[in-house]
């Protein structure tokens, strides 16, 4: 039985709507049409209902002439034979655009597999990117423990030359002192021969008397200097060792700034290449977010693509269905026009 709502005259006028809508009305399309409501048994019988009425209004002969019958079954040929020409102008049609989209779909997916390639190579460099930066980070910071290393050593070899110059002017200074207290006493000595001498004439027994005193006392004096003069040699072997001590820290410290300016290039030159690289790591994040822009962009179109030719096979699908009904109905009418002539000569 049918549904509450459901009527003859609503299933009429459902397939009315799609056939004036060059759809097929078939029960499914018919059900949907009434929202869909209603068995698909009484819907199926309900339109044959509708059919066999449909052919009673056309074709039974009590209720049309002759005349009307041929007219009708005219325009149903030239119906039929319209109806052909249309489907397959659209089979014509639809076979070319479904032609061209598989053409598209297959560029696309070339496009798409070529833009996926593209992607991944940018992957890979994005990586191998990332892998250098990292490296350059570690060469970097080892540089810098390097670098710092150097200024502390630089830094303590400052001071401990700060402490040899110190310890050389303190030698320097002894050396002075020796040496002046060295020519006092030649000057003294100097002094005193030349006052015995000019004492000599008039004090030579006082000097002969005072001659032993003054051996001891220039044995002693002879001494001093020997004393003197060993100090002197020593001071002048140590002046020249911290000398010799300087010079090598000198040296040392040319180095040591030669290795600090090789290291502050270095650093530099590592700093301008980190720079490079996170400009390339810019510019290739900046490739790759378009390429997955353009992928997005060619998946929507394929997409798109892919309704378009759902709908031309549903509206293929709609023709077929409605060359059946045609086909069905022009055979229906050619069996009936040949039937014709066979029962008026029965009547005759």
């Amino acid at each position: 039985m049918a549904r509450a709502g459901i009527s003859k005259f609503r299933v009429q006028q459902a397939r009315d709507a799609l056939v004036a809508r060059g759809e097929n009305p078939s029960i499914d399309a018919v059900r949907v049409e009434l929202g869909n409501t209603g068995s698909k048994s009484t819907l199926h019988r309900y339109l044959q209902e509708l059919a066999r009425e449909d052919g009673t209004r056309l074709d039974d002969e009590p209720l049309l002439s002759e005349t009307l019958r041929t007219t009708v079954a005219g325009l149903a040929r030239q119906l039929l034979d319209e109806a052909r020409a249309v489907v397959a102008a659209a089979e014509t049609r639809h076979t070319t655009e479904a032609s061209a989209q598989r053409t598209e779909i297959a560029r696309l997916a070339q496009a798409l597999g070529d833009i996926q390639a593209q992607a991944g190579q940018f992957a890979a460099a994005l990586d191998a990117e990332r892998e250098a930066h990292a490296a350059t980070q570690g060469a970097l910071q080892q540089e810098r423990i390097r670098s710092a290393t150097t200024a502390n050593e630089n830094a303590a070899l400052t001071v401990r030359l700060e402490e040899h110059a110190r310890h050389s002017a303190s030698l320097e200074e002894q050396h002075r002192h020796a040496r002046d207290a060295l020519e006092h006493y030649r000057q003294s000595v100097k002094d005193q021969r030349d006052l015995d001498q000019r004492r000599h004439e008039t004090q030579v027994q006082q000097v002969q008397a005072e001659l032993r005193q003054l051996a001891q006392t220039l044995v002693v004096k002879q001494d001093a200097v020997t004393r003197l003069s060993q100090d002197t040699a020593r001071l002048s072997a140590e002046l020249a060792e911290s000398r010799r001590e300087l010079r090598e820290t000198h040296e040392t410290l040319r180095v040591t700034r030669q290795t600090r300016d090789d290291l502050v290039a270095s650093q530099a030159r590592l700093e301008a290449e980190q720079a490079a690289l996170a400009e390339q790591l810019t510019v290739a994040e900046g490739a790759r977010a378009a390429l997955v822009a353009e992928e997005r962009a060619l998946r929507q179109a394929l997409a798109t693509q892919e309704g378009i030719a759902c709908g031309l096979q549903a509206r293929l699908a709609a023709q077929e269905s409605l060359y059946g009904d045609l086909a069905r109905r022009l055979d229906a009418l050619d069996l009936r026009s040949a039937a014709e002539p066979l029962e008026a000569n029965r009547s005759s």
